[in-house]
């Protein structure tokens, strides 16, 4: 397996490094990822996941370990490593996960706030509109 880049996207969890994020691969294919091990190296369970499934995590509807039990794509966990501050998949791991990669029961995700974010656009850059929010999932009003 080829070493595939992923570039954090929101840290949604910090204790010395990054305990949970948010990241992308070069093809916008969203992962969450956890940490389980921090000695020599950083290591995380990652997992594919949707917009709507993440969306449900961040606003505390469903349990991290839910969502790492029963991903997506049945059975499909990624080790992430960290080395020289970038973070990339380093192989497949096997199912099922074993206690250590998984978070603690009844860990839920609850933003203390909502970010609202406003950009104006020109009416002839419509298309990069069309193109943040695909990638955000933004909420836009006209």
């Amino acid at each position: 397996m080829t070493k595939t880049l992923i570039k954090v996207e929101k840290i949604l969890d910090f204790y010395d490094v990054p305990q949970l994020f948010i990241g992308r691969d070069n093809f916008d294919t969203l992962y969450l990822s956890l940490l389980y091990s921090d000695s020599p190296e950083c290591k995380y369970t990652g997992i594919r996941i949707s917009n709507s499934r993440l969306g449900e995590f961040l606003s505390g509807k469903i349990e991290l370990r839910k969502i790492m039990l029963y991903p997506e794509t049945e059975g499909e966990y990624f080790d992430i490593i960290m080395k020289n501050s970038e973070f990339c998949i380093d192989s497949e791991i096997k199912a099922p996960l074993t206690e250590d990669k998984l978070p603690a029961e009844g860990y839920s995700f609850c933003a203390d706030e909502k970010e609202n974010v406003t950009i104006n656009i020109p009416v002839s850059d419509r298309g990069l509109l069309m193109d943040i929010v695909k990638k955000f999932g933004w909420a836009c009003m006209y």
